[in-house]
């Protein structure tokens, strides 16, 4: 006899439903039915309603009255504040990864900065994605903060809609590249201040483009 597979527990549930926002399967304004997610996620009732609960006070979902509940909907505005916020939290980490950075991880940042700039010489967009992302990941672990790293995951889930459509920009990774280079060396030669400043104009650009994509349609493929 077939055994039944595992149930997801209510932790599951909540970063099975933070990674499909994350990655842009469920966009903002897509109705969540409980039910639906039940039978997706192999879930029962209860849990998948607590979970939702949980993403609720995370501010990734909302209930609507008389409608359940739907991947929340940022505004730019706040989607910029989020940012703001964001950058605090992110120069602290890349601060403390400049300071902390062992010889072997120096290593592995110089070879996602090269791919970095492969991926942005190809027009890779995708490619130029995971890797910014990977860098991200990479200075957020070796700065050993998980108070500031659980911040940041929920920053970025929340902003997920403006996030995309800046990732998704013409011309974009070119655009970048040298902040996200300028970032990757200051934490390499183990300067704290530069590569807190490197972030602080990363940002800053970011905020300038979010509001130029804010004025565009969106880009075919995402919403």
């Amino acid at each position: 006899m077939n055994k039944k597979p595992k149930q997801l527990s209510r932790d599951e549930v909540v970063e099975a439903v933070r990674e499909k926002i994350l990655n842009g399967e469920l966009v903002p304004g897509q109705r969540l039915v409980e039910a639906e997610l039940c039978d997706y996620l192999n879930a029962s009732r209860g849990t998948v309603r607590t979970a939702l609960m949980d993403l609720t006070h995370d501010g990734l979902i909302e209930r609507i009255a008389n409608r359940g509940a739907r991947v929340r909907i940022i505004s730019l505005e706040e989607a910029l504040q989020i940012v703001q916020v964001r950058m605090v939290v992110e120069a602290l980490c890349v601060s403390l990864a400049a300071e902390r950075i062992t010889d072997k991880e120096v290593g592995d940042m110089r070879a996602l900065a090269e791919g970095l700039k492969d991926c942005a010489e190809k027009s890779d967009i995708e490619g130029f994605a995971r890797h910014t992302h990977a860098i991200f990941e990479t200075y957020v672990r070796i700065a050993n903060q998980p108070v500031a790293a659980d911040v940041l995951l929920r920053l970025r889930a929340q902003s997920t809609r403006h996030r995309f459509r800046l990732t998704y920009r013409a011309g974009r990774s070119k655009i970048s590249l040298p902040f996200w280079l300028d970032i990757v060396e200051a934490i390499c030669n183990r300067q704290p201040q530069a590569a807190h400043d490197a972030l602080c104009r990363l940002v800053s650009n970011i905020e300038d483009s979010m509001r130029a994509v804010a004025e565009e349609p969106a880009p075919l493929g995402r919403r």
